[in-house]
């Protein structure tokens, strides 16, 4: 035999739904049916509920068990799923996550008596089992689900930072394919390796379609990326970045220093640790370029309401004449594109001019979506050769890997089928209506 004996996935779900992490039956319902998914033989099971909170419990199947235990309060469940023989073990990880509905998913593959050493009641005389050849756990996975149907699983070699600020889950990654990776509430938000691509399409369109940007806000971007690109552009004498989380910059810094290289000790930098709708309703300053790089605004998080008609109004009355917004408005995907549809349509709502463009990214496993937004300015007019002037002119064309004046024709030339998608879906969202619902 050259197999394991089974497989065990050591699960950690957050961001979970609290009152379906504390409805007894609920959770019973959900590891029998999980148990059905992985085509296992249900033997009987066992469940009790906590005072005043939390559920405990077992799915004994004829192939091994699925466990669970569920901390309401915390939105945070462990669980385990352990089948042996020709059963489907990862049906049941995503029907638990998604019945869950968790943020985020962390996921430890054990391969149980792999290359297993059969023992008998031979002779003592004989050579003793080889315990070396059983093969330890070489690591474990985390998981992104991009849509509904759709999961990312990435091998984590190791854990850099893993805790909870005042205002999400802060997760530092290093994986096997990306190198290190950023984690917020369980969704990647840039990776060491492709990282340049997000921040060099989410700044220097606008910078580059601006004759000449000095005064810059940055809302969120914590990392600090995007405000290294901000400054490679001499015009710029001040750049406010406004920053929600300050356990993000500080461990960002500490772990990612590579991504803000040294930005947040230039002289022009002035962060400003704060709510964005509260900065923008406390400051008279006008900018000449806005860069909105916060999170993804679903339902329940940070970012639900930064998204709206009133929000984009807001940063208009913040920006200059011929000022310009950029807004990070998530996945492009086909099968997950009503962010991106909604986004778009509320931003025509307030600014004449709306230019939706598109990148690939690699670590974010889906096409991504980014939109620019002005009174004046619309980048498409700008050739590729007056691209490639300007970032010549700003002795900053040799610094960049991504983007040029061809690459600027490129993403913002839309296909037709996509130009209808953004036209047939999505709504203009107003007031206290969250924008969307997370994948899970």
């Amino acid at each position: 035999m050259t197999g394991p004996l089974g497989v065990h996935y050591l699960l950690e779900l957050r961001g979970c739904d609290p009152q379906v992490m504390n409805d007894l039956p609920e959770v019973r319902r959900i590891l029998l049916e999980a148990a059905e998914r992985a085509k296992a033989t249900v033997l009987n099971s066992y469940f009790h509920q906590f005072s005043p909170q939390g559920v405990s419990g077992v799915v004994v199947v004829g192939e091994s068990h699925l466990s669970i235990h569920t901390w309401p309060e915390y939105g945070y469940a462990s669980a385990d799923v352990y089948t042996c023989g020709h059963t489907d073990p990862m049906s049941a990880v995503r029907h638990i996550a998604d019945k869950f509905r968790a943020r985020s998913v962390h996921l430890i593959p054990i391969s149980r008596g792999e290359h297993p050493q059969q023992l008998s009641l031979s002779p003592a005389s004989e050579a003793p089992p080889n315990w070396e050849s059983i093969t330890p756990p070489a690591g474990w996975s985390f998981l992104e689900f991009t849509t509904p149907e759709s999961t990312v699983v990435l091998r984590v070699n190791r854990v850099l930072a893993s805790f909870r600020s005042d205002f999400q889950h802060i997760e530092i990654l290093d994986t096997a394919a990306f190198g290190r990776m950023l984690v917020l509430d369980g969704q990647v938000q840039s990776a060491e390796a492709d990282e340049f691509i997000y921040h060099e399409a989410l700044v220097h369109p606008a910078m580059t379609t601006h004759p000449e940007p000095r005064e810059v806000l940055i809302l969120g971007g914590g990392e600090g990326a995007t405000l290294r690109e901000v400054l490679r552009h001499p015009s710029v004498r001040r750049a406010v970045m406004v920053e929600i989380d300050p356990q993000v910059i500080e461990v960002c810094r500490r772990d990612l220093p590579e991504w803000s290289a040294g930005a947040f000790d230039d002289p022009r930098t002035q962060v400003v640790i704060d709510d964005a709708v509260h900065y923008l309703n406390t400051t008279d300053d006008r900018f000449d370029v806005v860069l909105s790089d916060l999170t993804e605004p679903y339902r329940g998080t940070l970012s639900e309401q930064l998204a709206t008609e009133e929000m984009f109004q807001a940063i208009r009355r913040h920006l200059k004449p011929d000022g310009i917004l950029v807004n990070q408005s998530g996945s492009a995907n086909l099968a997950n594109v009503d962010l991106f549809a909604s986004i778009h349509r509320t931003l025509q709502s307030v600014f004449p001019v709306v230019a939706p463009y598109t990148i690939q990214i690699p670590s974010f496993a889906e096409p991504w979506g980014l939109i620019l937004a002005s009174e004046t300015h619309d980048p498409r007019a700008l050739p590729t050769a007056e691209v490639d002037r300007r970032l010549e002119e700003r002795g900053i064309r040799g610094q960049l890997r991504f983007y040029e004046g061809s690459v600027h024709q490129a993403i913002f030339t839309l296909p037709r089928y996509f130009r209808e998608l953004l036209e047939q879906k999505g709504k203009v969202l107003r007031g206290e209506v969250p924008i969307a619902v997370p994948h899970l």
